[in-house]
């Protein structure tokens, strides 16, 4: 492990924009050469899918720094995408809530300044001033309170004005790869086939990251190889897997006969297949479950999900929809589509209380049922659970020890390949 890290900031687009940046974070001192070796991580960031406005990136930008720092301390190079962001829509039933509090601690404020005698000044020189009925003028708190609130839901749908939808968020993501690739070795990337990528992302930066995993065209549309076989492994850290709820519509799809399912049941050996023979081996089950109309699981995931709790929908339903507005219904939601997944090996860590023991939030954080999922159809997959919560993983020693274990692995991986040529 190294000391430190240096970092520096590059734009993938012309628009010079923050948003659209990436920071590549180097170990310093540089670690000795290694064989195989040291994989080239790049990481989707995280923001709960916000941004558009630097008031809230640059909070943001800040926490998720400490990601790609404890990557790079292990000694990797760690390539950190940022994407542009949507904003709060101004009347869904958060936005109102959020404005509501905001508007009534501002009240608390000037309360607290002038005083109830404050007030009946103010109410005075309103009725002897302006031509209203004094009862009117003796409303003044209640008219402030008012205005501030629909001023502050003006403002709010003001500085949402060309916000990003979440294809955006993607096609920033696959832009910035290819920025990448087409500038490696300016950047200083020894990015070849010798040297492996790990892929992936946190938080809601998992969420869109495993999207563009799930969709090769976009990396087709980029002249870049599909996600299989550019990619060595996929990481996502306490990522955002689901958008609506899952559990239910599992248990109540028909499961795979256990004769079909005997081709793509996991196996020791897995992880010493190469992309392609496990692609072959996944064919049959993977036509399958792309012609049903909903994901078909596994006998043996569909029974790990019977006995799985219905995670609360109540405050992620709210979340997406005060994100996304309208087009909360069609963001997608990969834990439903699983089976689009790529035949890599993936790594999930995730905390073992997310939100300090909450389950309010358990919805999004369905990494155990998704890693079975993707076992379900012989992907090799491992979930580790870290004692942590979402806001504090990136900068936690567990997180530190969970990356040096999956880099062994990738390193491992590539040494058996190697060694099989």
């Amino acid at each position: 492990m190294v000391s430190s890290c240096r970092k520096e900031r590059y734009y993938y687009t012309s628009n010079q924009l923050f948003e659209q940046s990436l920071d590549i974070y180097r170990p310093s001192p540089p670690p000795s050469t290694s064989s195989p070796p040291l994989p080239v991580v790049t990481l989707v960031v995280g923001s709960a899918w916000l941004g558009h406005r630097s008031i809230i990136y640059s909070g943001c930008s800040w926490w998720n720094s400490s990601g790609p720092k404890t990557v790079a301390k292990l000694g990797c190079t760690c390539v950190c995408i940022r994407h542009r962001g949507a904003f709060p829509k101004t009347f869904s039933p958060l936005s109102i809530l959020f404005v509501s509090i905001m508007v009534g601690l501002l009240m608390t404020l000037i309360n607290w300044f002038i005083g109830a005698d404050g007030w009946k000044v103010l109410e005075e020189i309103i009725a002897t001033n302006v031509d209203v009925e004094a009862k009117y003028a003796s409303s003044g708190q209640t008219s402030a309170f008012l205005l501030a609130f629909f001023m502050g839901l003006l403002a709010m749908e003001l500085a949402g004005n060309g916000s990003a939808s979440f294809d955006q968020m993607q096609n920033d993501v696959m832009d910035a790869l290819a920025y990448v690739e087409k500038n490696k070795k300016r950047l200083g990337l020894d990015i070849s086939s010798e040297i492996p990528i790990i892929f992936g992302g946190y938080s809601s930066g998992g969420h869109v990251a495993s999207c563009c995993a799930q969709e090769p065209n976009l990396w087709k549309q980029r002249n870049l190889p599909p996600p299989d076989i550019y990619c060595e492994s996929l990481l996502y850290i306490s990522p955002v897997l689901s958008t609506k709820p899952y559990v239910e519509m599992f248990r109540k799809v028909a499961s795979l006969s256990s004769s079909s399912l005997s081709t793509i049941s996991p196996s020791s050996s897995m992880p010493s297949l190469s992309p392609s023979e496990v692609s072959q081996q996944n064919a049959a089950a993977r036509k399958a479950l792309e012609k049903s109309s909903s994901s078909i699981t596994s006998s043996a995931s569909l029974s790990s999900l019977q006995s799985t709790y219905s995670p609360p929908s109540f405050l992620t339903s709210a979340l997406v929809k005060a994100i996304f507005g309208n087009a909360a219904a069609q963001t997608p939601s990969p834990i439903h589509t699983y089976h689009k997944s790529p035949s890599l090996p993936t790594t999930f860590v995730g905390c073992r209380k997310e939100m300090f023991g909450l389950n309010w939030l358990d919805l999004f954080f369905c990494s155990p049922t998704y890693s079975d999922l993707l076992k379900s159809i012989g992907i090799d997959s491992r979930y580790v659970a870290v004692e942590s919560d979402h806001w504090n993983i990136l900068n936690s020693t567990v997180l530190s020890d969970a990356l040096d274990e999956e880099i062994r692995l990738v390193q491992s991986r590539r040494h058996r390949k190697i060694s099989s040529k």
